[in-house]
């Protein structure tokens, strides 16, 4: 089979593999499509501090079971393996499983003709759900979890930092649990008009406006029940500070290596909660069920396109932002 291999940084291959052997419990997937995620420009660079050596990345995918349970339906995977055997698994916990590993990062991803998934980890894709938009229910996953971390109900005002993937799609579920304001800012104005298009009631432009001091003028100086950082930026933690309101609750979901500065007598002053959100646990059957009913529009998000032997093309054009790159989809069959 044909595989993406990165070999180190910006050092994209397309390779002939052997097909991964499944055992008991586990499933070949042919793979339909398959997105890049900011983890694996993380690989790309050469920066992913989980990740030493080659590596076949890709876990936002979708496919057909070649061989395994559930043989010839369309499926999705959730890529965390956890142990299944630790205090926080045996809890239900197993996103942040003591031993946790992911595909695509600590084992061989699904950027490649065949993937091998524990059965576990499969979930049916609807019949109305293109494999392009199963393979963008992972991180609508994420969004759901995130959302469900931070409590977001009916009434409530949200700002999301970071109009990227994640951004846009906590964007549309904050609105489906009834979030009634959602303020979204960025620094890149396409990103911007695409917040728009799938419903923010109020776009910032980073890169020209005090994102915090605009949320406490247009809520008249009352702050947002919500801050989502969604944009792993050293910034951003400042501005999710001044924008909350008092007893407001800040979501850190951007991914980021560096430390950042926080006012912390402001935080205690507001008394504001502090939140992390890390992938999901429990929340694809959600995800799933969203698009089914097409309550998210993952479409939108969707940008460029290409098969797998042009992937060193399709990663040069996400990590660089060409062409207004948002979501680039790569497709092995």
């Amino acid at each position: 089979m044909r595989a993406v291999v990165i070999a180190g940084p910006r050092k994209v291959a397309v390779v002939e593999r052997g097909v991964p052997e499944v055992r008991e419990g586990e499933a070949l997937v042919a793979v339909k499509a398959c997105g890049i995620c900011g983890s694996d420009l993380l690989i790309y660079r050469g920066v992913h501090p989980f990740v030493k050596g080659e590596r076949v990345p890709g876990h936002e995918f979708s496919g057909v079971v070649a061989e395994g349970e559930k043989r010839g339906e369309r499926v999705v995977a959730e890529p965390l393996i956890p142990c299944g055997g630790c205090d926080l698994c045996r809890r239900g916990e197993y996103n942040v499983c003591r031993r946790l590993m992911v595909l695509g990062v600590h084992v061989d991803g699904a950027m490649a003709e065949y993937v091998k998934v524990p059965s576990s980890r499969l979930y049916r894709l609807p019949s109305g759900v293109s494999f392009e938009e199963g393979a963008l229910v992972e991180p609508l996953a994420v969004a759901v979890h995130i959302v469900r971390r931070a409590g977001v109900g009916l009434g409530d005002s949200v700002l999301i930092l970071g109009a990227g993937p994640i951004g846009l799609l906590t964007l549309q579920v904050a609105r489906a649990v009834g979030a009634e304001r959602i303020y979204v800012s960025d620094v890149l104005e396409y990103r911007l008009r695409i917040a728009e298009e799938v419903g923010a009631d109020h776009v910032i432009d980073a890169s020209r406006e005090d994102v915090a001091g605009e949320v406490l003028s247009l809520t008249g100086g009352r702050g947002v029940d919500v801050v989502v950082e969604a944009a792993g930026a050293r910034g951003t933690w400042q501005q999710a500070v001044r924008a909350a309101r008092p007893h407001g609750r800040i979501v850190v979901a951007g991914f980021s290596g560096s430390s950042a500065e926080v006012r912390v007598s402001e935080v205690v002053a507001k008394e504001l909660y502090i939140i992390g959100s890390r992938v999901y646990w429990h929340d694809f059957p959600t995800a799933l069920k969203l698009l089914e009913r097409n309550i998210v529009n993952v479409r939108k998000l969707i940008t460029h396109r290409f098969p797998l032997g042009d992937a060193a093309r399709a990663f040069e054009v996400a990590d660089k932002r060409l062409e207004d790159a948002l979501k680039v989809i790569v497709t092995p069959s």
